[in-house]
């Protein structure tokens, strides 16, 4: 549980600076966008007479900051690599069972406490499979905006060295558990998937025992 709680609140935090960067980077031009529609519409009016520039010294800095968080993330999937691989087969594993399980107790005469528990337990693995997904896939997704800004500014900016620094290739932000598969919402839809064809096998397969 530990282990959880420190890689949700270190994803947060780098989600959270991510969208910074996003921010100050449309506040780096001269006159300051407001928006990417706003930033878009600068960059196609770059080098006419009276043109908006963007001040290299602060998208340089920030081309930093985003490539660190990069660095980041890359270092949060190398440690709790092996933890979130368990814990993705432990939830795709606890879904099916303990939907089987409810299904079972409901059809049945017995306790309604039990009953009551089950969904209790289906419902937090469900929750805490579906927040650590969420804030995954909204870090990248963020991480892609800053991608996106930082490629419309480059007409705002005179050739040169940062323009260069600029076209480096950043490695795309994503968490992994050991490269099995991406931490996102991707990742929740196939979970919940399977549980369900899983759990339709398991129904086929009762009814005929039944019958």
């Amino acid at each position: 549980m530990v282990w959880r709680v420190q890689f949700f609140g270190i994803v947060l935090v780098l989600r959270h600076r991510m969208s910074i960067v996003c921010w100050q980077l449309l506040r780096s031009t001269r006159p300051p966008a407001s928006s990417e529609a706003e930033l878009e519409e600068l960059a196609t009016r770059a080098g006419q007479p009276g043109a908006a520039g963007a001040v290299e010294a602060e998208v340089r800095r920030l081309q930093r900051a985003r490539m660190a968080l990069h660095r980041c993330a890359r270092l949060c999937t190398l440690h709790f690599g092996p933890a979130l691989l368990l814990a993705v087969l432990g939830d795709l594993v606890a879904i099916p069972c303990l939907t089987y399980s409810w299904l079972n107790i409901s059809s049945s005469s017995r306790s309604s406490v039990k009953l009551g528990l089950t969904c209790l337990w289906l419902a937090v693995v469900l929750c805490r499979h579906l927040v650590v997904c969420w804030v995954c896939s909204s870090a990248a997704d963020r991480a892609v905006r800053a991608d996106l800004v930082m490629s419309r500014m480059q007409p705002m900016l005179h050739p040169g060295a940062v323009v260069e620094v600029l076209r480096l290739s950043v490695d795309t932000l994503r968490f992994s558990a050991m490269g099995f598969f991406d931490i996102n919402l991707h990742l929740f839809m196939s979970t919940v998937s399977t549980a369900v064809a899983y759990l339709t096998i398991l129904g086929e397969f009762h009814t005929y025992r039944s019958v």
